[in-house]
């Protein structure tokens, strides 16, 4: 099952390095695939790009998205940055433990970004807290 899921996350070929040979994303990746091995309905992702550069952070959302679109899996993210939090169909922002705002984002981050670059990036289903 441990094979399957870094395969899911893209690490097949790390599968025997120790977590100090692995860079944020990849530790990142693996915390994802640890996650999916119960094969959860929902994964909950608490700062899932904190510490990581923009490319990384990129890669990460859309393994979320893949998760999401491919597998069926709910993601629930919680973020303070507002160019991840862009990435997400609905957005739930919070002020002192309050709901300030709850909208849907029409326009998700990402779709235009990647295809500026050539990608082929969608944007996650994300709701973020």
């Amino acid at each position: 099952a441990a094979t399957k899921m870094l395969a899911r996350v893209g690490l097949q070929d790390r599968l025997h390095h120790r977590p100090a040979e692995l860079s944020g994303g990849e530790r990142q990746r693996v915390a994802i695939a640890r996650a999916l091995v119960t094969k959860p309905a929902c994964v909950l992702a608490d700062e899932p790009t904190g510490n990581l550069d923009t490319q990384r952070s990129r890669e990460i959302m859309e393994l979320l998205w893949r998760l999401n679109v491919d597998h069926g899996i709910t993601v629930l993210m919680v973020t303070h940055e507002a160019d991840m939090a862009a990435y997400a169909r609905r957005i739930v922002r919070f002020v002192d433990g309050v709901v300030a705002n709850d909208t849907l984002n029409p326009n998700p981050a990402g779709l235009h970004d990647a295809a500026a670059a050539g990608a082929s990036m969608a944007p996650p289903a994300t709701e973020v807290h």
